[in-house]
């Protein structure tokens, strides 16, 4: 099958889309694989050189600390002083997911087992963990010091979880996943992982952006599953996507089907990993400079959602880059580019109709039934946010089982990754998340 691109536009954005998303395969590191779930857990002790320097303090907020750009999760949670332990869980069709988890706050001790409320954080498209840690009053370490058990969640395919029991990340079929087998899959391989290890009978989960659409996938297709959460909290989720204005669904969306048949053609398998070529260039030449962050040094998590960096010290956005974007599948960008043109919906993956028949018994693909979500449900929002749109989310409060309530966060100007970046995040949205958990 051949495909025609007469658009100039569209042909530009082919061309540049494919020069920053290039991943030779030769840069895949292989990794022993196992079935085994491996856990390691270290205490605030020197197993890793603390990042911690003298604390600057700028117009009343601590100053990001630019060694963290180059930390992975564990050191910088270390360096902030906090416990951790790193643990292994195996989804249910073998991929190898890292967890990270902060079972207490800085300078306490240990719950009982059976006394600790554990909260899930699931980041969202071409994130990792690292987005809850990074400011310095992240959510991550709020909820430790407000006495919560911390789990932080790695997509699969991104820089934590890209293993697998039995595959290669240079093998094609590693890569044929999108959120719905992270929903169907991996998110009901966490919460039973989660609730094993803490002893208890429910735990708290947090999302943004993709990590919403995991876990209501997830509750759709596994409803008993919802008796296990007592409350979800919605940070931006993504859902539909019909009134979308960021740039990855305007301007990519609609040739989506021709970018995937170029990047099967050369290729290319991982969409955005945080060591491809341009993200490495990006790393090493661009600074905090403003205009260069609003040109060719703009990170592709701000680029594809049209974000500005409202409310954000530009001190952290190296630190950001540094971690972001941590990749995924290309059909994972492509399933969010078909529900956005099929209008107001939450469809399943469209693998063409001899396919859909094969797989869904139907010729099209099917919806996923928000109304079985029945936990507890608390959506934030942005007024300014272009990925999630206001209207998407009102169509969304409309088919939750069980939403308890949706709150509009006060600033006018907030946008889809202030959620995560902001300095007002803390006040405009922790700490009002935090009455909500139990």
């Amino acid at each position: 099958m051949t495909y025609k691109i007469t658009n100039t536009c569209g042909c530009f954005l082919l061309m540049l889309t494919l020069i920053c998303n290039y991943q030779c395969s030769d840069v895949f590191v292989t990794q022993p694989n196992g079935t085994a779930v491996t856990a390691h857990t270290w205490e605030r002790t020197g197993n890793f050189r603390s990042a911690r320097e003298k604390r600057l303090y700028v117009q009343g907020r601590t100053r990001p600390n630019p060694k963290e750009a180059s930390l992975n999760t564990v050191q910088i949670i270390n360096g902030r002083g906090y416990p951790f332990e790193t643990h292994s869980v195996i989804s249910y069709d073998g991929y190898v997911l890292e967890l990270h988890r902060i079972p207490y706050g800085k300078g306490k001790k240990m719950a009982p087992k059976f006394s600790r409320r554990p909260v899930f954080l699931q980041h969202g498209l071409m994130g990792s963990d690292n987005v809850w840690i990074l400011l310095p009053d992240a959510l991550a370490f709020t909820l430790a010091d407000a006495g919560y058990d911390v789990w932080l969640g790695n997509a699969r395919g991104n820089t934590y979880s890209r293993r697998h029991v039995s595959l290669d990340p240079s093998q094609e079929e590693y890569w044929n996943f999108s959120f719905d087998e992270m929903g169907n899959y991996d998110i009901p391989a966490i919460i039973n992982f989660v609730l094993s290890k803490t002893g208890g009978r429910q735990m708290s989960y947090i999302g943004h952006s993709m990590g919403c659409t995991m876990f209501f996938i997830c509750m759709s297709l596994h409803p008993e599953l919802n008796e296990k959460i007592d409350v979800m909290i919605a940070l931006a989720p993504a859902v539909s996507m019909a009134k979308s204005t960021a740039p990855l669904m305007v301007k990519q969306a609609p040739f989506a089907p021709q970018i995937k048949f170029v990047f099967d053609l050369i290729g290319v398998r991982a969409y955005q990993p945080v060591d491809s070529f341009w993200n490495n260039l990006r790393k090493q030449y661009c600074g905090p400079h403003l205009f260069l962050r609003y040109s060719l040094c703009q990170n592709t998590l701000f680029s594809s959602s049209g974000d500005d960096y409202h409310s954000i010290d530009l001190n952290l956005l190296p630190i950001i880059d540094g971690h972001n974007p941590a990749g995924t599948s290309v059909n994972t960008a492509v399933h969010y580019a078909q529900n956005y043109i099929a209008g107001q919906t939450f469809q399943r993956f469209d693998f063409g109709r001899q396919e859909n028949l094969l797989r869904y018994g139907q010729t099209t693909p099917p919806t996923y039934d928000l109304s079985k979500v029945t936990s507890n449900v608390f959506i934030f929002w942005g007024q300014n946010d272009k990925v999630s749109a206001p209207q998407d989310i009102a169509w969304l409060e409309t088919k939750l089982g069980n939403l308890r309530n949706s709150i509009m966060i006060e600033d006018p100007l907030w946008n889809h990754f202030s959620f995560l970046f902001a300095t007002d995040a803390k006040r405009l949205v922790y700490d009002k998340l935090i009455p909500f958990l139990p």
